[in-house]
């Protein structure tokens, strides 16, 4: 069984290099980076989970996740120069720790609003989660009842907005449907933390997926 972890992140393109090959700030390019070329962060959209399904590239050289139109949570491009150029690029947890100039999990514009959880996803291959994806959201058991829990769920980037109302509270088999505990996901009634949910899960409750950059961002799960 292998595991593709996924980072979220803001997505303002500034350079473009090639039909799928462009270069992008995680936040403001004007308030924040001044345009400042150094912090643009290098990203093949072809490298994508896709072309490793289909063998034209390795696992290991998967840079980020496929586009919404092929069921994953990348928006900009997928080419140039007509793709979208402000949007939400997923980038593999391999691929992020090779930048040199990393962008931080949480933009410096909105430090508050997500645990970096709420910007993970996990997409499985093989094994017993077979090709099931998960998405990470905050959460809270509040009630148990046998194999059912409890719980309150607030949409993804959502989970450190002071005051912030979860999306609703649902009695879930977390067996069937989250990761274990060993995964991530939070099992301590009344403690709140972690929940990777399943996206079959997810897209049924109607829950979120974090707005980055907040203004254009995308909330809709594929």
């Amino acid at each position: 069984m292998s595991r593709t972890t996924f980072f979220g992140f803001g997505a303002y393109v500034g350079s473009l290099q090639g039909l799928t090959r462009c270069a992008w700030w995680d936040d403001d390019p004007v308030g924040v980076y001044n345009f400042a070329q150094a912090a643009l962060v290098p990203v093949d959209l072809a490298n994508n989970l896709s072309a490793a399904r289909a063998g034209t590239i390795s696992y290991a050289d998967v840079q980020c996740d496929d586009h919404r139109q092929d069921g994953g949570l990348t928006t900009i491009g997928p080419m140039f120069p007509t793709g979208a150029v402000i949007g939400m690029c997923w980038l593999t947890e391999t691929y992020y720790l090779t930048l040199a100039n990393r962008p931080p999990r949480q933009p410096a514009s909105a430090p508050n609003d997500a645990y970096d959880y709420e910007v993970t996803s996990y997409q499985y291959a093989g094994g017993e989660q077979a090709d099931r994806r998960f998405y990470g959201f905050h959460a809270k058991i509040v009630a148990m009842n046998g194999a059912l829990s409890s719980v309150e769920i607030w949409n993804a980037g959502t989970g450190k907005i002071s005051g912030r109302a979860p999306a609703g509270t649902w009695w879930l088999d977390l067996a069937a449907v989250a990761l274990p505990a060993a995964g991530g996901t939070t099992t301590a009634l009344n403690t709140p933390g972690a929940l990777f949910l399943d996206a079959a899960t997810a897209k049924s409750l109607q829950l979120r997926g974090p707005k980055r950059p907040p203004d254009l961002g995308t909330c809709e799960l594929p």
